[in-house]
């Protein structure tokens, strides 16, 4: 029975196939200073080779700049007719394109970031419509000038890759410059989350337990090699498969929330949930036990664990997660809902048990694993492994003690018989000596 859950819980965890990054995707934090932008020599680092495409995030100035320049009215125009789009990109793959009114309509909430040209040209430009006719929002550095301004560029010199001398940034409000591919030109995109990440959960501390079967967890055996009576203990390493499943319609209870995957942070790790939030990790646990045991002797012992959901209900922070090592606080939540189905319940089944020993059998599971010494092999260890052989060969004491108190016993009865015998004797003599002193004289 229980091979066939661990069956079952792994081929849960196989269709939940983990989610991979784009491997070749990076996004940057800080922002690229006119210094690094002037450097004619750059030695590029092993990141820079790893990362094909780049995406550096904008920081607060420069979406409060943005707002003033595209979302505020400067009395021109031409700025309330134009309706500039933007990139959207999902784990480093393009997934669509915004206009300008949705940045405006949510004051630049959303994580924007900046891409080269370059890259844009070469990764996304394949995958656009030669025919389409929109503008889109960038921004040019001139090192010379010293200088960064937000500027427009057409549809049709990306997807076509016009050249150096035909290529146009121009810049936003008036027009009055414009910037050329000689110049620093990043283009505006917009990273979308990859999933929601579960993180500061505090389990509230209503419980509710469903037990179900128990199931051997591993053999071991008891040995007490001294002369004296004590307490001998020992241990049992052993690993199960603990299954999780959470409740989503409890975390996308927000009409704000999307659905999107989970990750959830459970014993130090982080947990890929599938759409189901159904999820699994391999624990590794040890169990002690221990009993007062006879000298010289030995018991087996089976260690027994039983299978409990565990449900509970629990608060914590909901992070958007974009790839790269890149999160984003959300919103809090409250009143979620999970099972946890593990083993628990853990106790000692003694084999072998003597009349004569009293049990005192303890049972438990350290709760920080980082403090255990775990054994590799996965054998038990006792104090029998203290003992030498020479002690195994040894003439028992305790023998011998019983087989001379029984000879001294039977040899006290024998003389009590005897003595007893004798006196019995020595007193019928007596009586017919007495009896035929006072018999009468003859007449």
């Amino acid at each position: 029975m229980f091979i066939q859950t661990i069956i079952v819980l792994l081929t849960s965890l196989t269709l939940c196939t983990a989610y991979e990054e784009h491997p070749h995707f990076c996004i940057e934090t800080q922002p690229l200073l006119l210094a690094d932008i002037d450097r004619h020599v750059v030695i590029p680092t092993e990141r820079d080779l790893k990362c094909h495409i780049r995406a550096t995030t904008l920081t607060s100035k420069e979406k409060e700049s943005f707002i003033d320049t595209m979302c505020t009215d400067h009395g021109s125009t031409t700025v309330k007719r134009d309706n500039h789009h933007f990139f959207k990109l999902h784990n480093g793959e393009l997934s669509g394109r915004g206009a300008q009114d949705e940045i405006c309509s949510n004051d630049a909430s959303s994580v924007l970031a900046w891409v080269p040209y370059t890259m844009m040209l070469k990764f996304y430009a394949p995958e656009l419509n030669p025919k389409e006719r929109l503008t889109y929002i960038a921004k040019a550095t001139n090192v010379e000038r010293e200088k960064t301004e937000l500027c427009h560029f057409r549809h049709t010199d990306l997807v076509n890759a016009v050249s150096d001398n035909l290529f146009t940034c121009v810049v936003m409000i008036f027009g009055d410059n414009f910037y050329g591919l000689e110049d620093n030109i990043n283009v505006l995109v917009e990273l979308e989350p990859l999933m929601y990440q579960l993180r500061n959960i505090t389990y509230m501390p209503w419980r509710n337990i469903t037990n179900s079967y128990k199931m051997r967890l591993g053999d071991s055996v008891l040995k007490n090699p001294s002369g004296e009576r004590k307490p001998i203990y020992g241990s049992i390493n052993y690993a199960f498969v603990e299954k999780i499943h959470l409740n989503t319609s409890s975390i996308y209870q927000d009409e704000h929330l999307t659905k999107l995957p989970l990750l959830f942070e459970h014993r130090g790790s982080v947990l890929e949930l599938d759409a189901d939030g159904v999820g699994g990790l391999d624990v590794e646990q040890k169990a002690y036990f221990g009993r007062s045991m006879d000298p010289r002797s030995e018991v087996k012992v089976q260690v027994i664990g039983q299978w409990v959901d565990q449900h509970r209900e629990f608060s914590a922070d909901i992070y958007e997660y974009y790839g790269n090592g890149l999160r984003r606080y959300r919103q809090p939540i409250s009143g979620a809902r999970l099972t946890f189905v593990r083993i628990d319940n853990t106790e000692p089944a003694f084999e072998a048990p003597e009349s004569n020993n009293l049990v005192k059998a303890s049972l438990f599971r350290d709760q920080h694993l980082s403090r255990l010494s775990l054994n590799e092999s996965g054998t038990n260890f006792t104090e029998w492994d203290n003992a030498t052989e020479d002690n195994e060969d040894e003439p028992s004491f305790y023998s011998w003690f019983v087989v001379t108190c029984l000879l001294l016993a039977v040899a006290v009865i024998i003389a009590v018989y005897l003595i007893v015998r004798t006196q019995s004797r020595k007193n019928k003599k007596r009586q017919k000596y007495d009896l035929a002193n006072t018999s009468p004289p003859p007449a």
